[in-house]
């Protein structure tokens, strides 16, 4: 003990801790390392919802050539032409994903039909973009079985 007031006494080396400057260099060097690797994650997250957006254009497009395959007249159990193109012709409505990124349908292509086709096959595409970039998202073909031209 210490018997002379204002005398201070040398810790044990069992008593001694972190010093103040210790801390701070040891926050600094977290600091830098936590500063290093926001790059890398920015672009992880960037990637991540990039690849969102595609995979719910894809769902997308195949729900569109669903509904495409799926157009009936009411007389028949096989579209026509002209249920085709009608389905086609109309104005799809934009789909807003969850995170709140519209994402618009469009039919580019149909091709095939004639006066003269009887039964057959015809092609369409659909496109789906993100509303606000011009380049398509994500788009696919397909081949529709049609009973007629329906001309």
């Amino acid at each position: 003990m210490n018997d002379q007031p204002g005398r201070r006494t040398q810790a044990n080396d069992d008593e001694r801790g972190f010093g103040i400057i210790e801390i701070v260099v040891s926050m600094f060097l977290l600091g830098l390392l936590i500063i290093s690797f926001a790059p890398i994650l920015i672009t992880n997250l960037q990637f991540t919802a990039r690849n969102t957006t595609i995979a719910t254009a894809a769902q997308i497009v195949n729900m569109q050539i669903e509904a495409a395959r799926a157009v009936r007249s009411v007389t028949s159990t096989t579209p026509s032409c002209t249920d085709i193109q009608s389905f086609l012709a109309l104005t799809q409505a934009p789909v807003v994903d969850p995170r709140g990124v519209v994402l618009q349908p469009v039919w580019d292509t149909f091709s095939g039909c004639t006066a003269s086709l009887t039964a057959g096959y015809v092609r369409v595409r659909v496109s789906v973009t993100q509303v606000g970039y011009p380049n398509s998202t994500a788009s696919a073909s397909t081949l529709i079985f049609v009973a007629s031209g329906g001309y």
